[in-house]
């Protein structure tokens, strides 16, 4: 009886240790499929945060990142909402960033960031509800039920935060893994900080430092180029200006008064023009003013007023300078390339030297033949 006991005995423990097994193999199947599915989704998840990544590095300047990181997030991810929230006291506060909506972008003022506690970290998972709700959402943005805030930026300094979020409650519950989060975090952040490098970069390359204006490597892409293919199909005015007696000036009262008087010049030309108007320092004291969508009575108004306002300069020592301006404009029936537009406003600007300076003269754009000029301004 008892070697019968001992048997059953034998054979239960055998019986629950087969099933223990089998519980835990079937638990371990579970368990690599969960891994398995994870790895999959995370391997999509890479592939297109890849991809993302590669788009934004072939952005050409910040406003273009910004709105490939917006479109692609929005598509690549199934979110809800993305927004950023940019420092305007930061670098990134000169940059007008036109192309994004109010949806896309909001400036915070210096400090902002770090009073709402955001540069602690550089990723928050923050479950939203009637009862918990985050102070930079609006009243449109109620129906989303879970917002991830990445901070951009040194977190001693941060220069703005991308908030991406979702109707689904889960999709960034605080208790959610946040390391692809502070990936992207980086990832934004530096290829925003190196666009802006980029970009004042390649404006210092065609930018002249003394005037502020652009120099003539800015003009050399475009000089071939039909003035279409620049401006449209407006029509567009050139004014050449150059200094009168500019070396005799220069020697007589050094280079300084020199400086000084290119910078008078340039912010001459600016004065009655638009922002975005081409003003190109030549080289030396000569420089083209272009004008697209420019009539001609208001390219010889601009002439004029600007001889007038160098005529009326004082420097130093009570000296005065005086400029000589070609004025030319494109032709109605044909698409000038950009230089023969100001080969013929550098033609009539030295006709205006011819007759004693001081003095704008016009051209006729299309053979650069001078046919009308103004009596002495000064």
């Amino acid at each position: 009886m008892s070697g019968q006991k001992d048997e059953k005995q034998a054979d239960g423990f055998s019986a629950r240790r087969f099933q223990k097994l089998s519980d835990e193999n079937r638990e371990l199947k579970a368990y690599v499929a969960e891994v398995m599915q994870r790895l999959r989704q995370n391997e999509r998840l890479f592939s297109r945060m890849f991809e993302l990544e590669s788009q934004v590095l072939k952005s050409t300047d910040p406003e273009d990142l910004c709105f490939t990181l917006l479109r692609g997030l929005r598509s690549s991810f199934e979110l809800d909402f993305v927004r950023f929230w940019l420092d305007r006291s930061s670098f990134m506060g000169g940059h007008k960033l036109d192309a994004l909506s109010e949806r896309d972008l909001v400036w915070v003022e210096k400090g902002e960031i770090k009073q709402m506690g955001l540069s602690r970290k550089r990723a928050w998972l923050v479950q939203l509800s009637p009862e918990s709700t985050f102070e930079w959402l609006d009243a449109q943005d109620q129906h989303l039920g879970s917002i991830a805030l990445l901070t951009l930026g040194d977190l001693d300094k941060p220069f703005g935060v991308l908030g991406v979020g979702s109707v689904d409650r889960d999709r960034f519950a605080p208790e959610q893994s946040s390391d692809f989060l502070q990936h992207l975090s980086q990832v934004v952040g530096m290829t925003l900080e190196h666009a802006v490098a980029r970009e004042h970069l390649a404006r210092l390359s065609v930018t002249d430092t003394l005037t502020g204006s652009h120099n003539r490597r800015f003009l050399q892409p475009h000089s071939h180029q039909p003035l279409s293919q620049w401006f449209g199909n407006s029509k567009v005015a050139c004014l050449y200006a150059d200094v009168d007696q500019f070396k005799s000036l220069n020697d007589r009262l050094g280079h300084e008064a020199g400086d000084e008087i290119l910078a008078v010049v340039s912010k001459a030309l600016r004065a009655h023009v638009r922002a975005n108007d081409p003003l190109i320092r030549m080289g030396g004291d000569e420089f083209v003013l272009l004008l697209p969508g420019c009539s001609e009575e208001k390219a010889k108004e601009i002439a004029e007023k600007t001889v007038l306002t160098i005529a009326n300069e004082e420097l130093d020592g009570d000296e005065k300078t005086s400029i000589s301006i070609g004025v030319s404009y494109s032709s109605a029936d044909k698409d000038m390339a950009v230089k023969a537009l100001i080969t013929a406003a550098d033609q009539a600007m030295y006709v205006a030297k011819a007759l004693g300076g001081n003095r704008f003269e016009l051209a006729e754009s299309d053979d650069a033949r001078v046919v009308e000029g103004n009596g002495d301004e000064g």
